[in-house]
């Protein structure tokens, strides 16, 4: 297996899954094992965040003990998002604003320092999801994993919500405090 095998695989199964959720995907071919930015990276990823204006950024936990690159993810995706804020950032394009910025839940949340703040329901589009995780085939040990999770989730958001009817659920940590006018 070489390095350029393991890019075709992992591109050919994000395509297809973002295929499955309707989603658009771009590559920056920043590497793996390890995870290194470069100006070149940012600036890239600076101008993704001022053309696309993104209203939430999903991103990985600040911990993983079990693959570095997920934290060098975190880091890599909030200074982009600092950098595309920034009025004086060399960049064209008008700066971004401020869109909340949501940790997903790790596959050992517990060794990653990962505290479930949010709770969403992803029952309606359940079957969607788990799809598009059997799609990529090089992580497929998750599916069931994250199938279980779902329902345990599903099951924490009923209890705290009262809302009948959620079957499967996601877990998010928020990286910024959530500005509301009210509390319900």
């Amino acid at each position: 297996m070489t390095v350029e095998r393991v890019k075709e695989i992992r591109r050919a199964e994000s395509e297809r899954a973002a295929g499955l959720l309707g989603a658009e995907v771009r590559f920056f071919d920043a590497g793996d094992y390890p995870l290194r930015t470069s100006d070149q990276l940012m600036e890239a990823l600076v101008q993704e965040y001022r053309t696309c204006r993104p209203v939430f950024v999903l991103t990985h936990s600040y911990a993983d003990p079990y693959n570095p690159d997920h934290p060098a993810a975190n880091a890599i995706s909030l200074q982009a998002r600092v950098y595309a804020q920034a009025e004086g950032y060399p960049l064209p394009g008008p700066a971004l604003g401020a869109p909340p910025v949501f940790m997903f839940e790790p596959h050992q949340p517990e060794q990653c320092g990962f505290k479930p703040e949010i709770l969403l329901d992803i029952t309606p589009v359940w079957a969607q999801k788990r799809a598009a995780m059997e799609s990529m085939e090089a992580q497929s040990h998750l599916v069931e994993y994250y199938s279980d999770l779902s329902r345990r989730r599903g099951s924490q958001a009923v209890r705290n919500s009262g809302r009948k009817g959620i079957q499967h659920a996601e877990a998010f940590q928020r990286v910024f405090p959530q500005v509301t006018d009210d509390l319900t």
